[in-house]
């Protein structure tokens, strides 16, 4: 439930009327020139793409990228239906538009929907993962289809008439997917899959997952092999001391060996 979740945090953020229907969007809303303003979109999120790259091993924080992410989406969709509700036909509300969907594409492409994917591929255990991630890839196009699918029967002037108006409607599943990834989305940046299962198993609540200390032989194997491959790739042929942990719930017992590494 929890990788159907991170992938569905995309639909919840609205952004899938924006991504297919933006020219349109701009349209309805009386932007000037509304493709070039689309092209401009979407070239600004290949951008946020490109520079996500480098961030997401670097930093790679899953839960606050998409909490703020989500976040941002909800305040950015907010100030388009609000500022449209007010002064539909100003001048300024069309610049505002096109500079506020700029930072909703921005916080979309650059918090949301490369993390939404890791999330989901991450915390499947290891003997389900690929009938897990099938379901959570299979639930998430559901829900995109979902949102694309009704966005013109909001926006279009011949049915509901919405148009930038259509923000309201998203600016609730955006913070309740804010405060789900709070309360329930693990963070697991830097862990093994061995590490990832023993979190688990020890039904740790979402919030410690990222201070905890890994004691299981599998996992801090895992790690040692990880570590060694690194150090490895620096120095060339080390001696390398290995610790193997063996426990149970009331004690644990060290085993240290010497092994030879050869990079």
């Amino acid at each position: 439930m929890l990788a159907v979740g991170a992938v569905n945090t995309q639909a919840a953020s609205g952004a899938m009327f924006m991504i297919a229907y933006g020219t349109y969007f701009f349209e309805m809303a009386g932007v000037g020139k509304p493709f070039e303003n689309s092209v401009a979109l979407v070239a600004v999120g290949v951008i946020a793409i490109i520079i996500n790259t480098c961030v997401i091993t670097r930093y790679g924080r899953r839960r606050l990228f998409l909490m703020t992410g989500l976040t941002f989406c909800a305040i950015t969709m907010l100030i388009v239906a609000a500022v449209y509700t007010a002064a539909p036909n100003a001048e300024s509300t069309k610049k505002l538009i096109v500079g506020i969907s700029v930072v909703y594409i921005l916080s979309y492409n650059g918090m949301i929907s490369s993390y939404a994917w890791l999330s989901g591929g991450e915390l499947p255990s290891q003997h389900l993962r690929s009938y897990t991630f099938g379901l959570a890839a299979s639930t998430g196009f559901l829900g995109a289809w979902l949102a694309t699918f009704t966005a013109p029967y909001f926006i279009n002037p011949d049915a509901l008439n919405w148009g930038p108006k259509y923000g309201y409607i998203w600016v609730p599943p955006c913070l309740l997917a804010a405060l789900w990834v709070y309360f329930f989305l693990p963070e697991v940046k830097g862990r093994s899959l061995e590490e990832i299962d023993e979190l688990f198993e020890r039904r740790l609540p979402a919030r410690q997952f990222r201070g905890y200390v890994c004691t299981s032989r599998s996992a801090i194997e895992s790690k040692m092999r990880n570590a060694s491959s690194d150090e490895g790739d620096e120095k060339g042929p080390t001696v390398q001391t290995i610790e193997r942990v063996f426990g149970d719930e009331k004690g644990v017992a060290a085993v240290v060996e010497t092994a030879m590494h050869v990079a």
